[in-house]
């Protein structure tokens, strides 16, 4: 039943009316990057505080995905609110109750990125910035990719996993064999046996990818893990998620620090 409302929501057809929106709140740092990329920063009227928005733009950071308040939502007067896909369908249908227009972004996926943009550049009006951000987006991938273990947050991405997005254009594919995240753990990397690391640390600043000191001596002193290719060749790397690794349009960001990555593994 959830994801059929998100579903449901995600294909909401009401936000494609005859006017752009004028007032938009979004409830994902992702869309939020989106939307700046589209050009519509001047509309965005409500965002969470973990948006990145610059310091002096007027939007009021009151959206809470965790805690949602239609009260404090509905004093912004948005015409149109952006929903995680991870938004209680419940509270989705809320704020349509309420009048508000509603987009619940796509669940995840490879390609979910890339229909949120389009569902965005369309819902704004901006159907040409749009497809010029997919199309940086939808660079072919290299034939013979190495493979890149991500690590975020005490987990692993997998080929279905957003990230895969940013890792095929810059010649990456992700070791394991299905899933989006998978829990960390000693015996799946060894199996996996990456020809290199990154460890994402959640933080709001855009850092560049650089060699983990602190990570690869963790992994060194692992005895399952001390013998791996990547570990023996100190291809372990860190970096720290800020926009470029939402889920959303900074991923061309971040598809392009991994092309340097790629460039300077041994």
């Amino acid at each position: 039943m959830r994801w059929f409302w998100l579903w449901c929501f995600s294909y909401c057809v009401a936000v494609s009316g005859a006017e752009p929106p004028q007032r938009i709140a979004s409830y994902s740092p992702g869309a939020t990057q989106t939307l700046l990329d589209l050009g519509c920063g001047s509309q965005i009227v409500a965002t969470t505080r973990w948006c990145p928005l610059p310091k002096t733009h007027p939007a009021v950071r009151t959206c809470d995905a965790f805690n949602p308040d239609l009260e404090t939502l509905l004093q912004a007067k948005p015409d149109l609110v952006i929903l995680p896909r991870l938004a209680n369908p419940l509270w989705a249908e809320r704020c349509t109750r309420a009048g508000l227009k509603v987009i619940v972004l796509q669940a995840e996926g490879p390609d979910s990125v890339t229909r949120d943009i389009e569902m965005l550049g369309e819902a704004t009006h901006q159907q040409a910035a749009a497809q010029a951000l997919r199309n940086q987006l939808d660079r072919p991938a290299v034939n013979a990719p190495r493979t890149l273990l991500i690590v975020w947050d005490g987990m692993m991405a997998g080929p279905d996993a957003f990230t895969t997005l940013a890792l095929k254009p810059a010649g990456f594919r992700s070791p394991l064999q299905a899933g989006t995240w998978v829990k960390l753990d000693w015996e799946i990397l060894v199996q996996t046996n990456p020809d290199a690391i990154l460890w994402i640390d959640s933080k709001p600043q855009n850092t560049p990818i650089s060699p983990s000191k602190i990570r690869q001596k963790e992994l060194s002193e692992v005895i399952v893990v001390k013998e791996l290719k990547s570990v023996k060749a100190s291809q372990v790397y860190e970096t720290t998620s800020g926009s470029d690794w939402l889920p959303g349009s900074g991923l061309i960001l971040a598809s392009d620090k991994l092309t340097e990555l790629n460039k300077r593994l041994k």
